[in-house]
């Protein structure tokens, strides 16, 4: 088949991105002939992927969008192909969509917890404006049109099928959960001497135990109630990945808690995979995902999952199994978290149960020939 997918930046960072990035590649090596468009490339076989760059500009995130949206969808339709595989609503041209998160409903999310943010009006004004033109893209494309074939739409959890079926009119529209996944080869279980290293080397004990949490946006993460949570257990430590424009905030959060001589912060990690595997617990008591592609890395390095009920983690999620569900409350956070802190025994074996199930179904390789019967389906 002939390809192209419509991302607007590509590389191995950003989830959506990512799975870009990993499924082109395998397609490619599967003998169909693979085309992107996008802004950016990085981390990508571009003897094995046709890059055709799109020009416009890069800031602020509603110009970006909305002049890639515009040239994406004149581009294409310069082009014949089998298949225009777009990653969300970046092209109205799109016989496949990948859908990581519905607009709308993210943007309630996030009018809930920014009040709580210090940002600039500047940024909260842009941000606004981008979550506007995306949702307006996103009605578009996906509501049913009399005499226009309708996509297929790969949600990547039950939760984000449930939000689209709910926000959307998609009619008799193909319907196909494709979740994300995890390069095993890259996000494994290290030894306990590569482990202690990391530790020690990130200002953490060697023998630990520590949680983990992981990514941008503290807020709607929930990095806040992680921390309170901490400061009403008298052991371990929590090493935090990822940053944040507000991190000034969270730091006085673990200051004022208590907590803060046991809350690491460590910025961005261009070493996540032996973060990760350094670690005794993913802890993730996010308000909104679609499915976090963090949560499926954690689970191949054998880590147990603790995180709320939200969209990924209920397809993935078998309490007691390898891992288990939190409220958002700190209290909670702190029986379940401290329960697992105190039984090694328990760790382990929900950690390997965890690799297991990532092993079997979350796979990039799965998730290329989820996508590959999508095509056929679309065709």
């Amino acid at each position: 088949m002939r390809i192209a997918f419509a991302m607007i930046n590509c590389n191995r960072r950003d989830g959506s991105a990512r799975a870009v990035n990993e499924v082109a590649e395998i397609l490619a090596g599967r003998g169909h002939e693979v085309h992107l468009y996008a802004r950016k490339v990085e981390d990508l076989d571009l003897d094995a992927v046709r890059w055709h760059p799109v020009p416009g500009p890069g800031w602020p995130e509603v110009a970006d969008f909305w002049s890639y949206h515009v040239a994406a969808n004149r581009l294409l339709a310069r082009h014949s192909y089998d298949i225009v595989h777009s990653i969300g609503c970046n092209t109205l041209r799109a016989d496949v969509v990948t859908i990581q998160n519905i607009q709308p409903v993210k943007m309630r999310v996030l009018k809930e917890v920014g009040a709580s943010e210090k940002i600039s009006l500047p940024r909260r004004f842009t941000r606004w404006l981008y979550l506007k033109a995306t949702c307006r893209a996103e009605r578009i494309l996906y509501t049913e049109r009399p005499g226009r074939r309708p996509p297929v739409f790969l949600p990547v959890s039950r939760g984000v099928e449930s939000e689209l079926r709910s926000t959307y009119r998609i009619g008799n529209a193909a319907v196909r959960i494709v979740p994300n996944a995890a390069d095993t080869r890259v996000f494994h279980p290290i030894s306990p001497e590569e482990r202690s290293a990391w530790l020690i080397a990130n200002g953490l004990p060697p023998g630990g135990p520590v949680a983990i949490f992981s990514g941008g946006e503290w807020g709607r993460k929930g990095l806040e109630q992680a921390i309170l949570a901490m400061a009403a257990i008298p052991n371990g430590w929590l090493f935090v990945a990822g940053d944040d424009p507000d991190r000034a905030r969270f730091r006085k959060v673990a200051e004022d808690s208590g907590a803060a001589s046991r809350v690491v912060f460590g910025g961005f990690r261009s070493d996540i995979a032996t973060a990760l595997a350094s670690c005794d617990v993913f802890l993730f008591p996010s308000r909104y995902e679609a499915f976090s592609l963090a949560t499926i890395e954690a689970a191949a390095c054998g880590l147990p999952i603790l995180a709320t009920r939200i969209n990924g983690t209920e397809d993935f999620i078998q309490p007691g199994r390898n891992g288990d569900f939190i409220t958002g409350a700190p209290a909670d956070i702190a029986v379940r978290l401290g329960a697992l802190f105190n039984d090694p025994g328990a760790r382990k074996h929900m950690g390997r149960t965890a690799r297991g199930i990532v092993e079997r179904e979350y796979t990039w390789d799965r998730v290329a020939t989820l996508t590959e019967e999508a095509y056929q389906l679309a065709l």
